[in-house]
């Protein structure tokens, strides 16, 4: 008896509370990563041509601080993005669901990451002198945007709720 009990605990902590439908999301969701990771990487080739001109300074250099950020958001989206693709293909709803409660913890997580890294790259913007880097600041935090909204796309698709 205190082993079936056992069992049953351990199926209600481990099943899904509710069954996921197949599919939920699509390669098209797949699809719109991918195309923004595209759209990330001459921003990131900019940022580091940039890295590349700069002389050799004593202090903190605020292009190179660019850099160190836009590439931890950028592999935090890829994250996400591998995880889209993932669920997309699957054709178990089961596993389906496993990947999506994944996907939901992570989305979350960095949405709510993505507001320290907004203020982290104004920090670095405030204190930055370099025209260039300024510019792309900003260039950054638009693609952030669109980032933060395609998450919230698919944290609405998947029905994720905050943890």
């Amino acid at each position: 008896m205190r082993y079936i009990r056992a069992l049953i605990l351990l199926a209600t902590l481990v099943l899904p509370a509710k069954s996921a439908i197949a599919n939920v999301l699509n390669l098209a969701d797949y699809q719109s990563f991918y195309d923004l990771n595209l759209n990330m990487l001459p921003i990131g080739d900019n940022l580091y041509a940039l890295t590349a001109r700069q002389p050799k300074a004593q202090g903190p250099n605020c292009v190179i601080d660019l850099a160190l950020k836009f590439d931890a958001v950028k592999a935090d989206l890829r994250n996400i993005g591998t995880l889209v693709g993932i669920a997309a293909s699957m054709t178990d709803s089961a596993d389906e669901s496993r990947v999506i409660r994944y996907l939901s913890v992570v989305a979350w997580e960095f949405l709510e990451q993505l507001k320290y890294h907004r203020l982290t790259l104004n920090s670095i913007v405030g204190s930055c002198t370099e025209d260039d880097a300024v510019a792309k600041s900003q260039e950054i935090s638009r693609n952030w945007s669109d980032a933060a909204s395609l998450v919230h796309s698919i944290v609405k698709k998947i029905g994720a709720n905050p943890p």
